[in-house]
């Protein structure tokens, strides 16, 4: 499995420890909220290192914050500092940003998260 896949992986299984479905890039029409997707994006190559940007986003429907911002504390804890060796990747995950999106629809809540990930490969 290549290191993008592996790592993709890897932060599915623990988005999945928190409430509501996870969606890799876009979640279907019909998905139940609250929900979560993620992206990855690389940023750079640092010598052996390759540093790459997870973006999470979390909607839910309604008027009050509170669930949605219960759930993104959850993910902050989850990622931030932290050290997941998963052989022969070994990415170290430190939190960026935290953002609340306005949506035109004043009916859903919006939460973006962004984390940087410090990459490494070992050959298997």
């Amino acid at each position: 499995m290549s290191k993008t896949a592996t790592l993709r992986k890897l932060i599915f299984s623990k988005l999945q420890t928190v409430p509501g479905s996870t969606y890799h890039r876009a979640a279907p029409k019909d998905a139940a909220f609250p929900y979560k997707t993620f992206e990855l994006s690389s940023v750079a190559f640092v010598d052996a290192r390759d540093d790459q940007e997870l973006e999470v986003d979390l909607w839910d429907r309604g008027p009050d914050p509170k669930r949605i911002e219960e759930i993104a504390d959850q993910i902050e804890r989850l990622f931030a500092n932290t050290n997941l060796p998963q052989p022969p990747i070994y990415p170290t995950f430190f939190r960026e940003n935290r953002y609340n999106i306005e949506d035109p629809d004043k009916t859903l809540q919006h939460i973006q998260l962004r984390f940087l990930v410090q990459l490494y490969e070992t050959e298997e």
